[in-house]
């Protein structure tokens, strides 16, 4: 599977007054449905997310992490599918169809590194999109590249740059491929050709760790 980030531009910067003191959130669209041949759904990276493949991955993220508050995201996109705990700025607390799109709301992490930069980017009113990061397959039609059925949403990211971040990411990782295992750790399992050696040793070296790991559980 290839990794595959979409951003979305104009989100709204929300400041929320409780009993426990200022909340800070962003909000607004984080995915973008499409229908079958209709070129004007296409989005800006050239694809089209049918409505039935977006609900059964959206739905999965909102069952397995949204709902149990693991919807975790990073400042800008990192250069891999998993979510680094020690860069998570944001935590999305509620996911909700829109149409054929899906709207979201995260909460700001105000204690850690990263949430700081974004509350004072806010504060000084900068505005920031979000991109989301998600494991799939592409297939080509007609000239539209269509996600396919095994399309899993890894996070959503907070992006200064919604512009341009994902292209970047894109260029990097357009080649390299990725397998999740069924406890849902993700391998890379290889990058381009002139590296392929090199990720064919790490990919067997992550599987006979993880062999060894299993065989020790059963123990």
């Amino acid at each position: 599977m290839l990794l595959i980030t979409e951003n979305f531009q104009h989100q709204e910067m929300l400041v929320e007054n409780t009993s426990a003191g200022k909340k800070w959130f962003i909000e607004g669209r984080v995915a973008q449905g499409g229908r079958q041949g209709v070129r004007e759904d296409v989005n800006a990276n050239g694809r089209i997310y049918l409505e039935e493949v977006l609900d059964m991955a959206m739905g999965k993220y909102i069952s397995e992490k949204v709902s149990t508050k693991t919807a975790l995201g990073e400042l800008n996109h990192p250069s891999h599918p998993q979510v680094n705990p020690e860069r998570v700025c944001v935590v999305f607390e509620n996911i909700q169809k829109d149409g054929l799109h899906y709207t979201g709301k995260g909460q700001i992490v105000e204690r850690s590194p990263l949430g700081q930069i974004i509350i004072g980017i806010m504060e000084s009113g900068g505005r920031l999109g979000v991109s989301t990061r998600a494991l799939g397959s592409l297939q080509e039609l007609g000239g539209i590249k269509y996600v396919q059925k095994d399309l899993r949403f890894t996070a959503i990211d907070v992006v200064s740059d919604p512009s341009g971040q994902g292209c970047m990411v894109n260029g990097i990782l357009e080649s390299a491929t990725f397998d999740m295992t069924e406890d849902g750790r993700i391998i890379q399992l290889a990058v381009d050709i002139s590296k392929n050696k090199i990720n064919e040793a790490k990919a067997i070296k992550a599987y006979a760790e993880l062999m060894i790991e299993f065989a020790n559980k059963g123990k």
